[in-house]
């Protein structure tokens, strides 16, 4: 409470609400001679009076005719409020609440209270927990929040001041849970922003009795602690005041907003970094041999396996909203990726089983007398024949060199049409053209019926096309929501 004593001392002088007319019936103690000022202690005039006896005697004259229901003013009663933030405590995504330690004051004007004609020796009246029952209070409350507690760490932590002029301030310390604005929020996390807030009101009085605003100055702050939220900054406080109609009349409300942001650091470490390992390493198969399908198969599904794993531990924390998050698109951008590698190894299979065949029909065909498995394809190995004559035999299915010249042969027994090479004009007679189609046909398709040149394309165009989801990604969250988005709402 040391830090908000200067303010607490000049209220009286400060505050609108405070007014400068005496209390009638009230007569003067006889050894004040000039009950106009307040001065301090120890001024000469106040050196032979205890204070202490004389607050005790003040005390008990205000309140022997004091009733506690009445209001203070018929016309109404102006109450200001300050909310002074000490430390959020936790933020809940699955219920949508936070968690804080907060300073909440009242301040209004009770003329019954005033004193000033008694003594001016005496500052204020600094009092307990205990007078609050005995006096008027406006009953103001946070009207959303889920839960409300009064700190009791030994007593209640309520502080009541009353100065000469009538002004009271009570101030408690309370811990509040309140709601976050949770709405559509999630759609960027986890590098979004929320939005936490109160609704104060008096529970008991319309504006009839009681109006409610805030503070002149300053009347929502924070004070600076050491404990801090570890996930998010408190980047801004908002406050403004309102009316709500009821069916009992027309009740001020007055709202305050806590805006903060999330520190995604953590989920990049927890969250985008696994599931970047899980992606690389389904890459690997991209590098084994096509035949080793087991090995690559494996890889796959142990990298699909941890994406699903991840995936359920965010959605834990998290509540169940019904459009997607920033960090599902990255989930589903991996499950896609883990998929396609997939994919691509039971491609490389097929096509690897399918050169198997063609390459047992050629053996067959060829009458290979020796085959010593198909690590030997494409090379050459001896045959020992009859009368030790040795034989060399190439085992491989047709290349594309055979099949191409056997078009560009074709190509030439056409009347008027020349050899066109691949990387010359393509030839003005219709046959020409449907030739040299068919020969960049051929040429693709042997060239994509060759499971390495598969294997090859994959190690090219995946790390590729992560790339740029990448870029896109985060330029679009980190650089167009932060920064240019706001410029244009």
């Amino acid at each position: 409470m040391k830090s908000i004593l200067p303010n607490l001392l000049n209220v009286a002088q400060i505050v609108s609400i405070v007014t400068n007319s005496t209390t009638p019936g009230l007569p003067p103690t006889a050894h004040i001679t000039n009950p106009g000022g307040i001065v301090d202690p120890d001024h000469p005039d106040c050196k032979n009076i205890d204070i202490t006896s004389q607050s005790q005697w003040i005390l008990k004259t205000l309140l022997s005719d004091y009733d506690p229901q009445l209001v203070p003013d018929p016309k109404g009663v102006v109450v200001a409020i300050e909310l002074a933030l000490q430390t959020f405590y936790d933020i809940s995504e699955t219920s949508a609440s936070f968690t804080a330690d907060v300073l909440f004051s009242q301040i209004w004007d009770d003329s019954r209270l005033r004193y000033d004609q008694y003594t001016k020796c005496l500052q204020n009246l600094t009092l307990s927990y205990v007078i609050t029952p005995k006096i008027w209070q406006p009953f103001v409350n946070f009207v959303n929040s889920k839960k409300s507690d009064l700190h009791s760490s030994p007593t209640p932590n309520t502080f009541v001041l009353i100065y000469p002029n009538g002004t009271v301030w009570v101030n408690y310390r309370l811990r509040v849970e309140g709601p976050c604005f949770m709405d559509m929020s999630f759609k960027h996390y986890p590098m979004d922003v929320q939005t936490c807030g109160l609704v104060l009101e008096s529970y008991a009085y319309n504006t009839a009795k009681v109006r409610l605003k805030w503070r002149e100055w300053d009347p929502v702050f924070s004070y600076s602690s050491k404990t801090v939220l570890p996930d998010f900054q408190l980047d801004e406080i908002r406050w403004d005041k309102n009316t709500f109609i009821y069916a009992a009349g027309r009740w001020d409300q007055l709202t305050v907003q806590f805006i903060l942001t999330r520190q995604f650091a953590f989920h990049i470490l927890q969250i985008y970094l696994p599931l970047q390992v899980s992606i690389f390493t389904s890459w690997i198969s991209f590098y084994l041999d096509t035949r080793a399908l087991p090995a690559r198969i494996t890889l796959g599904v142990s990298a699909m396996m941890a994406l699903s794993f991840q995936y359920g531990a965010i959605l834990r924390t998290l509540p169940r909203v019904s459009y997607f998050k920033a960090v599902d698109i990255w989930v589903f951008a991996s499950i896609i990726y883990v998929f396609l590698s997939l994919l691509e190894t039971a491609v490389v299979g097929f096509l690897d089983r399918k050169k198997r065949k063609i390459l047992r029909r050629k053996r067959r065909y060829m009458s290979i007398d020796s085959f010593d498995g198909y690590s030997n394809y494409g090379t050459f190995f001896p045959t020992n024949g009859l009368n030790g004559h040795v034989a060399s035999t190439i085992v491989h299915r047709e290349s594309a060199t055979n099949q191409d010249q056997r078009l560009i042969t074709e190509m030439e027994q056409i009347p008027g049409c020349k050899s066109v090479p691949m990387t010359g004009p393509i030839g003005t007679n219709i046959n020409a053209r449907i030739f040299e189609a068919k020969f960049l046909y051929n040429r693709l398709k042997d060239k994509w019926q060759d499971p390495d040149e598969w294997d090859k394309a994959a190690r090219k165009y995946f790390p590729l096309s992560f790339f740029l989801f990448n870029l896109f990604y985060w330029s679009y969250y980190l650089v167009y929501i932060k920064f240019i988005q706001p410029m244009f709402d």
